[in-house]
């Protein structure tokens, strides 16, 4: 049978929603989206529950960024033998079927909450000007421990962090990588060997000036 890249990514979005941590998750937010006033994560400052329109999107955005979470790092994204595949808010549109300025508002929410982190690197390029820039790269979204937390499944992720170190590691020696590289993303790695190559034809006295890569 042919490799087809759509099946693949179906097969394999199954299998990571079927990890325990997910369907604890899942259960979590079905419960949440029945009874909003059942947990106190969505509670705002003044102790009352969000508005309910606002919880049922926010509970199906965090529900594919769990989803979609490399239980290790807690980034957002798939490891792959050539480096992390980061996945871009355009994809969390796409899973969800929801427009731009509302998973906007969905992003705001949980990063207010520290639910979530995102950090956009950036390269130096040439331009058409031949003047240097910068352009971002996509973005390093992350879930955070706080948010598991919040919801009493603290316990649950250390373990299935544990667990994730320990698969990876193995995956590693299978894909003859180190467990750093698996775990850089691909956009970083591909401007680390630009700098590289940029380096290697500069004056061996001229000192570096890029920002340092986040991992």
């Amino acid at each position: 049978m042919s490799y087809d890249p759509f099946v693949h990514n179906e097969q394999q979005k199954k299998k990571r929603q079927e990890r325990p941590l997910c369907r604890l998750h899942y259960s979590l937010m079905t419960r949440i989206l029945n009874n909003p006033s059942s947990s106190t994560a969505f509670l705002t400052e003044n102790g009352r529950t969000s508005q309910e329109s606002m919880i049922n999107d926010v509970a199906r955005f965090m529900y594919v960024l769990v989803n979609e979470m490399c239980m290790t790092t807690g980034k957002i994204g798939v490891d792959t033998k050539d480096g992390f595949l980061l996945r871009t808010w355009g994809y969390v549109e796409k899973e969800l079927n929801m427009p731009n300025w509302r998973v906007k508002q969905c992003k705001d929410y949980a990063m207010k909450r520290g639910w979530i982190t995102s950090v956009q690197p950036r390269e130096r390029y040439t331009g058409k000007d031949n003047l240097e820039k910068w352009r971002g790269l996509a973005s390093i979204k992350k879930v955070t421990d706080k948010y598991f937390a919040d919801l009493g499944i603290l316990k649950n992720r250390l373990e299935a962090k544990a667990k994730a170190r320990k698969y990876l590691k193995k995956r590693a020696t299978e894909w003859k990588r180190p467990v750093k590289y698996i775990l850089t993303p691909i956009t970083l790695l591909a401007r680390r060997r630009k700098e590289r190559a940029q380096a290697n034809k500069a004056a061996p006295t001229q000192a570096p000036t890029t920002p340092p890569i986040p991992i």
